[in-house]
């Protein structure tokens, strides 16, 4: 092996650590019941799959950059805890758009 070979493997793997880590916590998808949620729909189309949340939270608001300008986000989050036999779900929701699924501990 080439001695510029390895330090390049070592450096890719530390730089990969952090995006893998968060990618391991985020879920793509949530099935409640039959039904399933996907990242990108609404908080209607949610509600309406998975029924009212446990717990839901005002974040704050998110400043993105659009081709028109800028525009401003709402932020909340939605927990769902779906009882001992699942886990505590996270969902967060920036614009009113389901953007990230977090699996946390078994619910109660």
């Amino acid at each position: 092996m080439k001695k510029w070979f390895m330090p390049m493997i070592v450096g890719l793997c530390l730089g990969l650590t952090p995006t893998l880590a968060k990618a391991q916590g985020s879920l793509s998808s949530l099935r409640c019941d039959s039904r399933l949620v996907l990242i990108g729909d609404t908080k209607g189309s949610v509600a309406a799959k998975c029924g009212p949340p446990l717990y839901q939270q005002y974040v704050g608001e998110k400043i993105v950059r659009t081709r028109y300008g800028y525009d401003k986000r709402v932020v909340e989050e939605w927990v769902y805890n779906f009882g001992p036999t699942d886990f505590v779900h996270t969902l967060r929701f920036e614009g009113g758009r389901l953007a990230e699924i977090h699996r946390g501990e078994r619910g109660h």
